[in-house]
């Protein structure tokens, strides 16, 4: 059962009793199902170095799947259902997730209503917590309570936008096509992108919302290679039919670069690009760096490979460092520790020195203060980040 707790006109939501539940949401089947997985792993694995106890409470872990049935993607309905388990559950006090943010902006309203904390490991849309490259009425349309909740590890698509565009300056681009996913995010990002690029004396030879039916692709394909463009920023989905685009273009124009941001670590994507494609492409994610983490963090890649006999990647990563600042705050809240409200304030409070992602805290408005991305170059199907490029956009 939940029990009120007012303090002022901030009320909370108590949990009886000393077993809490955190309650994540990831795509564990489909075409995001290895980097959902991993990202489940490193939650689970936080919670075990921890032997599931944050200060004086217990903590079990819930997994639900975003993906529903035998579909491919996250769905709307799926990801609801989720954030609303997480409400209802009467044991819960964090939820992990989403993994993407078409599936934050769903459950985000819910679990904010609901007086629980979301913590996002990679979620990047700008308008959860800024009014930069946001709709109407965001961020506050995500927040019905009046009150923020969410927090996101992973630096937003606005500070992303600013590294492609240093990127593609940095790769010699003179004229970059900009193609976005067909929707009003997809066209606020590529506006940014575009004020990014000219910040960058990039020109922007034109651009066109993507598609996914082949004659969509095709008449993308023409739009490209009609605007003279040497360079290619791509949004859209990131899938088999994606890669098919590239292909194409490679073979039509073999000078092409293309430039793709944090969901191009996505194997239907990286695995079906021609040998030719993968050379031509350049993915940023956000950081750090996997093969350059520092003692902590080369701890944690020992242990994970351990124990799932597997490479954490940036899902990984990303959700250890999640569970692990939720089972944190917990801990500061001492006996208050199962008070959604002390949790979401001692997560506003996290101030890390030392961890799998460095020293952060995150801002008023939710945002950590990481601000790094990692270029790769795409080898055998797989993401190989490059230190010099890396180094390159550094900031």
């Amino acid at each position: 059962m939940f029990a009120g707790c007012g303090s002022g006109s901030r009320p909370g939501v108590i949990v009886e009793g000393d077993e809490l539940t955190v309650i994540t949401s990831a795509p564990l089947s489909g075409d995001l199902k290895k980097a959902g997985q991993a990202m489940v792993n490193g939650e689970r694995l936080a919670l075990a170095e921890a032997s599931g106890l944050a200060g004086p409470f217990t903590v079990s872990l819930t997994v639900l799947n975003s993906v529903q049935g035998k579909m491919r993607l996250p769905s709307d309905g799926q990801v609801a259902s989720n954030a609303r388990v997480a409400v209802l559950t009467p044991t819960s006090i964090a939820y992990i997730g989403d993994y993407d943010s078409a599936g934050t902006a769903i459950s985000l309203p819910l679990t904010n209503q609901g007086g629980i904390a979301e913590l996002s490991p990679l979620s990047g849309y700008g308008g959860f917590t800024s009014t930069a490259q946001a709709g109407p009425d965001e961020p506050r349309r995500f927040y019905p309570s009046g009150n923020r909740s969410f927090f996101r590890l992973a630096p937003s698509s606005v500070k992303e936008t600013a590294a492609q565009a240093s990127l593609q300056a940095s790769q010699g681009c003179k004229s970059s096509f900009v193609a976005f996913s067909n929707s009003e995010s997809g066209k606020r990002s590529a506006a940014g992108l575009a004020l990014a690029l000219k910040a960058e004396s990039v020109g922007r030879a034109g651009a066109a919302a993507t598609g996914s039916t082949p004659s969509q692709l095709r008449s993308l394909a023409r739009q490209v290679i009609s605007s003279n463009a040497d360079c290619l920023a791509y949004s859209g989905p990131m899938n088999v039919a994606a890669a098919d685009l590239f292909n194409r273009l490679m073979i039509a124009e073999p000078a092409l670069k293309f430039f793709v941001g944090r969901a191009g670590d996505s194997a239907p994507f990286t695995e079906n690009l021609s040998a030719r494609a993968q050379r031509a492409t350049l993915v940023t994610t956000p950081g750090p760096d996997p093969q350059r983490l520092g003692a902590p963090g080369a701890a944690f890649t020992k242990s994970f490979r351990a124990q799932f006999g597997s490479d954490p990647g940036l899902a990984g990563l990303y959700g250890y460092a999640a569970m692990s600042d939720v089972l944190a705050a917990i801990a500061r809240a001492g006996e208050r520790g199962n008070d959604r409200s002390a949790v979401i304030a001692q997560l506003r409070a996290t101030d890390r020195k030392s961890s799998v992602l460095g020293s952060y805290g995150y801002s008023a408005g939710g945002d950590s203060t990481l601000n790094t991305f990692i270029v790769s170059r795409i080898v055998g199907g797989q993401l190989v980040a490059s230190p010099q490029l890396t180094a390159a956009i550094a900031r």
